[in-house]
């Protein structure tokens, strides 16, 4: 094989159930012995097909009817059981011509997402003439602008996402009853509507949850917290239909928070929003929705008192977090549904629906009839609000996407602004202070090289899908150019930060910011950069104001093809650098290959034909490129054959799943409780990871037992945190402290590798935590393998002061240690959160490289 004739597929996944994902691989060059390639769970999945929209409206399919299910949880909610959805859909799809509904994803259970657009008739002309608008606002925005014809005929785009977290049922009820009468109302009372809007509804965004009366998705991931990272297929369909859609405005329809509550949020705000546009209409969307949802004066709904309680008096107030709340409720990592949106040029409002769950059936099913009516309200006001100021959303969204294409600085708004000095709608500014002021500097351009000085190709590549899959534009240089004064060659990846979707681009790839000092805590993560922890070098170029760089480049859909195996040498060498490498070893292992690995981390593989037909498969696969060797290191350093593992694990689906992205498919879950009872049994695992507390108390010895008969014969151990430190201490393996940050801290964190150490061969010097834990008081068995970076270990995020517990207390402090026992167990404990929320895919090759070494 070579680059002229290798193909290259880079995996199109779809899911299963219980961790089981079936990967489905395409490779150009017929192998003279096939792969089952179905072992590795892919870490970025391309935009679906199936978001594609229609070419005409309507578009009327008949939705596949699932049997009745009287076990659904939404029954007892007195909500629309799933199994009714498609067939009201089908019902009035039979009756109008104003309603189309396509399947435009599938949960993690196999259960169909379904997109509802509402809109008048629409031929193919016409159909197309709206999408090359889109185009011309996003692309060409300085025409936009000035085009009268779009101006005048633009279908504006309003779109509402229902039920993303499963026991929150009602926004999905009140959508159905929205779509109802958008499709069958008298002509005249939503004519307006109609011929001048596109409405679209994701009815269930969480099929899976709604059906289980869960918040989590089938998988065990709360998709709202899965955006950017994209390893639910929940979350996947709205960010695939976010840049099909690209909303003018969106709206994520939750509960339950006591008392209404509609966004904006308060501070820390995201540094890559253009909030001089976005803010003034989401709050004063806010405020309208107040006014109306007072009006209703719906029975038994409630209002926010004088100190911020619910009570049912109707004091003419919801909560409304920019005004309300003013810590705690933010819109910093772009990780939900509306802050990820806000990108495509959207105003945005979470809106959380009042009445929560109860013990209660009878009152659940009154609770229920309350939100629906209170979601009504909102989906009413908000259509009415962007009809009554389409030309100024329009108007803005237009000039976000200008900016980023001309690539100006993001505008800052100075603290206590004047009210009469800003555009109306202005309320917003009697709030706005130096709290609210979170500013940003673009540079020029990111450059991910792909030569020699790139830590790992595989991973760089996976980057590149991960950004395109994103919305970002990247190119890859033409021909060899110099910037900063390092020497970039041709095929070099350059995302211009000139670019409609620069906000995107920056949220993803920059390092992000120190906000510890700035707010008291945060409510969700606060870093997440890719650039940082995808296992990719990234380099930023410049200021977004310099010239562009002196490269021609061309424009890329995926990343280029980076597979090889050499034509000739009798053995072949895989330097594991990367995920994709941990993909093929144990695509290899599971069929039967040979493969041997040296100290260093990297692997051999032997010299027979099937092979090098494997190794042919794999580099199509997963696009490692072999070396070729005479295999001579074989007789002249230390190695190990790797085996085919079978790994036990505590933990959540962050350890199912990273597992499966790496290519382990034999698993073993594993807790006190099922050891005790005998249902599961340690004796054909080969390595345990610990990703959370392995203990027994007094009535679990036959538990206990188990371990110690699985640590007796040698085996080894690999995990996390505190919890594989309590276990290895508990078992006599290793003894140690464990420390750990304050309680919420996290962010990204500067690590140094020990030289010589076990993942010394392919360092990073950066890692995710959450908390931090790092580890002290170590036994004479102990080896340190990582540290905390000294003086200042943290990079981004927030980590709040505490005595023994700060950011300091961590500085140089050991955060990865290894040891053998004296019954020759190996074990490595990681203070690092290399897997967390299966984001920080970085760490995933430090995690498989520890499991065959504790295996080994």
């Amino acid at each position: 094989m070579n680059w002229s004739t290798m193909s290259f597929h880079r995996i199109i996944a779809g899911v299963g159930v219980a961790g089981v994902i079936a990967a489905t691989l395409v490779v150009g060059t017929a192998p003279a012995v096939a792969l089952e390639m179905t072992t590795a769970i892919p870490i970025s999945t391309p935009i679906s097909p199936l978001v594609s929209p229609p070419k005409s409206y309507p578009s009327q399919p008949v939705l596949p009817v699932e049997p009745d299910n009287p076990a659904d949880a939404s029954i007892a909610r007195g909500a629309t059981p799933y199994d009714d959805i498609a067939p009201k859909l089908n019902a009035l799809m039979a009756k109008s011509d104003r309603i189309s509904a396509q399947v435009v994803g599938k949960s993690a259970l196999g259960h169909d997402i379904h997109l509802v657009t509402l809109t008048a008739k629409e031929t193919p002309a016409q159909t197309r003439k709206q999408a090359e608008f889109r185009e011309q606002i996003k692309h060409d925005p300085v025409a936009a602008a000035k085009n009268k014809p779009l101006q005048n005929q633009y279908k504006v785009p309003i779109w509402f996402n229902g039920n993303i977290h499963g026991n929150e049922w009602e926004g999905a009820d009140a959508i159905l009853e929205s779509v109802e009468y958008l499709a069958t109302a008298p002509w005249p009372e939503v004519k307006d509507v109609l011929q001048n809007y596109r409405v679209y509804f994701t009815v269930t965004n969480n099929p899976d949850g709604r059906i289980l009366g869960q918040r989590a998705t089938g998988d065990g991931f709360d998709a709202n917290r899965d955006l950017i990272t994209g390893v639910t297929p929940e979350a996947r369909v709205i960010r695939d239909l976010a840049g099909v859609i690209q909303p003018t405005f969106y709206v994520d329809l939750h509960g339950y928070t006591g008392i209404l509550q509609v966004e904006p949020c308060g501070p820390p705000h995201g540094e890559n929003y253009e909030y001089d546009l976005f803010l003034p209409h989401a709050y004063e969307m806010a405020l309208e929705i107040e006014k109306a949802v007072t009006a209703a004066d719906i029975p038994g709904n409630t209002y926010q008192d004088a100190n911020g309680n619910p009570t049912t008096e109707n004091t003419g107030k919801i909560l409304i977090p920019f005004r309300d709340i003013r810590s705690g409720w933010d819109d910093w990592p772009p990780i939900f549904t509306p802050q990820f949106v806000a990108y495509q040029g959207a105003v945005t409002n979470t809106v959380e629906l009042p009445l929560g769950r109860t013990g209660d059936p009878a009152t659940n099913q009154a609770n229920s009839k309350i939100d629906v009516e209170v979601a009504g309200v909102v989906v009413d006001t908000a259509v009415d609000y962007v009809a009554e100021h389409r030309d100024a959303l329009l108007a803005n969204q237009i000039e976000i996407f200008r900016r980023g294409v001309a690539g100006e600085p993001i505008e800052t708004i100075p603290a206590d602004v004047d009210p009469a000095q800003v555009p109306e709608p202005n309320s917003w500014a009697d709030v706005w202070d130096e709290t609210d002021v979170y500013a940003t500097e673009l540079p020029r351009a990111y450059v991910i090289p792909v030569d020699e000085t790139q830590r790992s190709v595989t991973d760089a590549a996976t980057l590149v899908d991960q950004l395109v899959a994103n919305g970002v534009e990247v190119s890859r240089a033409t021909s060899t150019f110099t910037a900063e004064g390092v020497d970039y060659p041709a095929g070099t990846y350059v995302v211009d930060m000139h670019q409609p979707l620069r906000g995107m681009a920056n949220v993803l790839l920059a390092d992000g910011s120190d906000i510890s000092e700035r707010v008291p805590d945060m409510y969700d993560i606060s870093a997440w950069s890719l650039a940082l922890l995808w296992g990719a070098d990234v380099e930023a170029i410049g200021s977004t104001t310099d010239a562009a760089l002196p490269v021609a480049v061309e424009h890329v859909t995926e990343s280029a093809p980076t597979g090889f195996v050499p034509a000739v040498g009798a053995y072949l060498e895989l330097a594991t650098s990367g995920v994709a490498e941990y993909q093929a070893v144990n695509e290899l292992l599971e069929a039967g290959i040979a493969v041997t690995a040296f100290e260093d981390g990297s692997v051999i593989l032997g010299a027979d034909s099937a092979t090098r037909s494997a190794a042919s498969d794999v580099a199509d696969a997963y696009g490692v490129a072999f070396t070729e060797s005479d295999g001579s290191r074989l007789a002249t350093e230390e190695s190990v054959e790797l085996e085919d593992l079978t790994v036990g694990y505590t933990g959540t689906q962050d350890e199912r799943v990273t597992l499966g992205k790496l290519g382990f498919d034999d698993l073993v879950p594993v807790t006190s409780a099922t050891l005790t009872s005998g249902a599961v049994a340690l004796d054909d695992v080969d390595v345990l990871w610990v990703g959370a507390n392995l203990a027994f108390n007094a009535s679990q010895a036959a538990g206990r037992a188990e371990v110690a008969e699985f640590l007796a014969a040698g085996k080894g151990v690999a995990g996390k945190g505190t919890a594989i430190a309590a276990f290895s201490n508990t078992f006599g393996l290793v003894t140690s402290t464990a420390t750990q940050g304050t309680s919420g801290s996290n962010g990204i964190v500067s690590v140094s590798d020990v030289e010589g150490g076990l993942l010394s061969t392919y360092p990073q010097d950066t890692a995710f935590v959450y908390p931090a834990t790092w580890y002290s008081g170590l036994g004479a068995n102990a080896t340190v393998e990582q540290t905390y970076a000294a003086g200042d270990p943290f990079v981004s995020g927030h980590w709040r002061a505490s005595a023994g517990r700060a950011q300091a207390d961590a500085a140089g402090k050991p955060s990865i240690v290894s040891a053998e026992s004296a019954a020759g167990n190996k074990v490595l404990m990681f203070g690092t959160s290399l897997n967390f929320r299966t984001h920080p895919v970085g760490g995933f090759s430090q995690l498989a490289r520890g499991l065959f070494w504790a295996a080994g």
